[in-house]
């Protein structure tokens, strides 16, 4: 081998070696830097990974196949309040709530179903604090990888959720037991008005049970005369043009009554606010509206008779007014029971309202069909009757009316006899008032009552006025004592066997400031009426005695007389009140006289004789005035501690000229005479009266033949010396 040729192939070996060399190197430093790249990349995927792991809201947990942890996330020192470390090592079974360990550990032995995540699984692991978190669990079985061999769980926290749905299902539950054990019934209605549930309280409310009603038609439920309306409702809801509603209607009873319910419907809507179903709160109307129509007719009725009470005869009458024809007109009767105190008094008043529903039914049978019969108030009736020709026919309605009640009453206590006033008042077309006929009515009821009772009586327009003119004079009179107006005049009372002034009537006078001087005749019984009869009264007494004393303390031995009213009897502080004026007068009891009507004594003789005698203990003297117009009893009489009877005027009028009256005032003086009373002559106003009258024996008189009745100056400071010429001594 040539030298040329071993430095070529010594060239060559070294050549390659250099090649090889460098290729290897390069190969190397390749390789290093594919490492260096890798791990590089290793450490960025694990940052990254690390970085996801700290952020999660979940626990990533890796679990060996003996069931210890071997690794926690972050997120486990934030859901259980310790470090993810503390858990490393720890079997899980531990960790977990007792109750939830057996359905874990089934759950990690079981084998997997295949690759991937297995079924979720919710266990409860404990709080540092010591409360329990629930957790959802997802869990990824590594077994049956190559090299890996453990469970991975991807936890959640849902103890939020389960508190919350702790809470819907409460309210659920809450909702449900509203919805069933509800007072008030309640409905879930389709959109196509089908019911979908109802509740218990519903369904006994129609009588029937839940499940026939599930899948009903709302209306089917419904009364038919209802159910137009409440379509016409329930669609309006439907298409949104209501949110709400509260229908008063009539749902169909099984047994067909009609029962009255209150619903109130709204509008349920989902999302989107797109229509769901209608709820329906119904409330049993049927006690209200019959308790309310009971208030209603109670409001208008008398709830002793049922029959209507004022404000509906009231509103009754105004009706038939404005509706009144031509051909006929509108009558009240007013009909009031005569001495219905009298049965209230004497049986009670349970009597007297039995009374009072025996009466009211009497008077049903007795009126026409369309009239109207009312209580009005006590013990008082009346009565509406349209379409009537006139007076003639409103009487003899009134007469059936009165002859339907006087027919004996059968009560427990026994029989009971009543009678009628009744008052008819006519409308005349003038356009009169409710109020107007209903007075009118009273006031011919009350002229019935005062021409004697149990009799009917047509309004009449001057009897009204005199009514009005009544009332007007009632009102005057209040005042006219306090404002000094009454005035006392006196009448003497002559001896008519010497001619002179015995003593004196006194005779109360009322000066009124417009009607001048106004006699008892116009104002006595008003007063009476109305009770003032007892001051004015007592008045009289005070200034009749004054006067007498006035005359004693110039030597005038006369006596005066003064009169005493029905209800001055009836006060049984009268002999107190007599006794008093007789101290401030100062005056001798025994020139006093107290003079009684007949008829007054006689109203209640045994209270009469009580207080006359308590009269004359005081000294005072009494006697009978108007005697012979009553009905005197001879035995009572005979007790009345009286002294005197005064024959009245109206048959002194007659004597020596009609020979009835002449046997009276005969009768009366003997009378008085065989009693041992003293006879005192009325109203002689004639020579021949008084010439009659001594003949007769009657020892005195007093009339206008001697001198009317004027005021105390009249006659002077010593009235008894003056003598009237005729009159001598016999």
């Amino acid at each position: 081998m040539s030298t040329e040729t071993g430095l070529a192939l010594a060239a060559g070996f070294f050549g390659g070696m250099f090649v090889t060399a460098v290729v290897l190197w390069f190969h190397e430093r390749r390789s290093r830097l594919l490492l260096e790249d890798v791990s590089e990349r290793l450490r960025h995927h694990e940052a990254r990974t690390h970085a996801l792991l700290r952020q999660s809201r979940d626990v990533l947990a890796l679990v060996d196949a003996a069931g210890t942890v071997r690794y926690l996330s972050p997120a486990a020192d934030r859901i259980f309040g310790r470090s993810s470390a503390a858990f490393a090592g720890s079997p899980l079974a531990t960790l977990v709530h007792p109750d939830d360990r057996d359905r874990v550990l089934a759950a990690l032995h079981s084998p997997a179903r295949g690759p991937g995540p297995q079924d979720p699984l919710e266990f409860r692991v404990q709080h540092q604090d010591g409360h329990w978190v629930a957790l959802d669990a997802t869990l990824d079985d590594l077994r049956s990888d190559p090299g890996v061999e453990g469970i991975v769980l991807a936890c959640r926290d849902i103890s939020e959720r389960r508190r919350i749905d702790g809470e819907v299902g409460d309210a659920r539950e809450a909702l449900r037991s509203v919805f069933e054990h509800s007072p008030n019934g309640l409905a879930l209605i389709g959109l196509d008005g089908r019911l979908l549930r109802v509740n218990r309280t519903l369904a006994q409310l129609v009588g029937r049970a839940e499940d026939q009603l599930a899948g009903a038609s709302a209306l089917a439920l419904t009364y038919p005369d209802d159910r137009e309306a409440v379509q016409v409702r329930l669609h309006r809801l439907v298409t949104g043009d209501e949110t709400s509603a509260r229908i008063e209607q009539r749902f169909v009873h099984a047994d067909g009554r009609p029962v009255w319910v209150a619903a109130t419907v709204s509008l349920v809507r989902g999302s989107h606010q797109a229509p769901l179903h209608l709820v329906a709160q119904v409330e049993d109307m049927t006690e209200r509206r019959a308790s309310g129509a009971r208030l209603a007719h109670q409001a208008v009725h008398d709830p002793l008779t049922g029959l209507p009470n004022r404000p509906r005869f009231v509103e009754l009458l105004h009706q038939a007014l404005a509706t009144e024809t031509p051909r006929g007109r509108v009558a009240v009767l007013f009909v009031d029971l005569d001495h219905f105190k009298v049965v209230n008094d004497s049986l009670g008043h349970a009597a007297g309202d039995r009374l009072l529903v025996a009466v009211a039914d009497r008077l049903r049978t007795a009126i026409r069909p369309g009239d109207t019969l009312a209580r009005f108030g006590g013990d008082e009736f009346t009565i509406l009757c349209a379409g009537v020709p006139g007076e003639t026919s409103a009487l003899e309605l009134a007469a059936r009316v009165a002859g339907a009640v006087t027919s004996p009453v059968a009560l427990a206590e026994g029989e009971v006899f009543v009678s009628a006033s009744v008052g008819i008042a006519l409308s005349t077309g003038d356009l009169e008032t409710p109020e107007t006929l209903l007075r009118n009515a009273d006031a011919a009821m009350h002229r019935a009552k005062e021409q004697g009772r149990a009799r009917s009586e047509l309004y009449d327009a001057n009897a009204h006025d005199q009514t009005i003119r009544n009332l007007r004079t009632g009102n005057d009179l209040h005042r006219a004592l306090e404002r000094g107006e009454l005035r006392m005049h006196y009448q003497p009372i002559i001896s008519l066997e010497t001619g002179h002034i015995s003593g004196f009537e006194a005779l109360l006078r009322w000066q009124h400031p417009e009607r001048g001087l106004v006699g008892p005749d116009e104002f006595i019984s008003l007063a009476e009426t109305t009770g003032l009869v007892v001051p004015i009264g007592s008045w009289a007494l005070q200034d009749a005695c004054r006067q007498a004393a006035a005359w004693h303390a110039q030597g005038a031995p006369i006596t005066i007389s003064v009169n005493l009213s029905p209800r001055q009897l009836a006060e049984p502080s009268l002999p107190g009140t007599v006794a008093a004026v007789l101290r401030q007068a100062q005056i001798n009891p025994d020139t006093v006289w107290l003079e009684i009507t007949e008829s007054t004594l006689m109203r209640d003789a045994e209270s009469a004789v009580t207080t006359l005698r308590a009269l004359r203990g005081l000294g005072v003297h009494l006697s009978v005035d108007d005697f012979g117009t009553g009905y005197s009893s001879m035995s009572y009489l005979k007790r009345f501690p009286v002294e005197a009877l005064k024959v009245d005027r109206s048959f002194v009028d007659g004597l020596g000229r009609e020979p009835e009256d002449t046997a009276i005032c005969t009768a009366v003086i003997s009378l008085a005479h065989a009693l041992g009373l003293r006879a005192v002559a009325e109203g002689v106003e004639t020579p021949e009266q008084l010439a009659e009258l001594r003949t007769l024996g009657c020892e005195m008189g007093q009339g206008y033949l001697f001198a009317r009745p004027a005021p105390a100056e009249r006659f002077g400071p010593r009235p008894d010396q003056q003598h009237w010429a005729g009159l001598a001594s016999r």
